[in-house]
C-alpha cells in the first residue's frame, strides 16, 4: 500500500468521524438525527469527498429530505470540517444515500421466504 493512499485511508476515516461529529455537536437540525454517516469515498487528489448516510426513515420522502438538508448544510459542514481537521484544503462533499442496507433486509427476507416455502413443500 503506498503511502498516498494509506493518506487517502486515515483522510476518509477522520472525515467520517468528522461529519458524524459534526452532525451531533455543531448542526441544529433534529432530522439529522435519523441519518448516520456509513461511508466516506475521496479522490485521490482528496479534492472531492462521496459521503454515504443511512437513515432510520426510510420512505423516498424522508431520503430525498435529508439529501436537501446535507446540501443545504454543505458549506457549514465544510467550514466545520476546516475547523477540526487540518487539511490543505477542505474537499468539496458531495452527499448520496446508502442503500446498502436496504438491499441486504431485502435479500434476507428473500432468503426467509425461499426457507419458508421449503419447508411447507417437505
Amino acid at each position: 500500500m503506498s503511502s498516498s493512499s494509506k493518506r487517502q485511508g486515515r483522510i476518509t476515516s477522520e472525515l467520517k468521524k468528522t461529519i458524524s461529529k459534526i452532525m451531533v455537536m455543531d448542526l441544529n437540525i433534529p432530522e439529522l438525527n435519523f441519518a448516520s454517516i456509513t461511508k466516506v469515498k475521496i479522490s485521490p487528489d482528496l479534492s472531492v469527498a462521496t459521503v454515504y448516510f443511512s437513515s432510520l426513515k426510510k420512505s423516498k420522502e424522508d431520503v430525498e429530505e435529508l439529501e436537501k438538508l446535507f446540501r443545504r448544510n454543505n458549506k457549514t459542514i465544510r467550514m466545520n470540517i476546516s475547523k477540526y481537521m487540518s487539511l490543505r484544503s477542505t474537499p468539496t462533499l458531495r452527499f448520496f444515500y446508502d442503500d446498502t442496507l436496504d438491499s441486504v433486509f431485502r435479500i434476507e427476507e428473500l432468503l426467509g421466504e425461499i426457507k419458508d416455502k421449503e419447508k411447507s413443500d417437505e
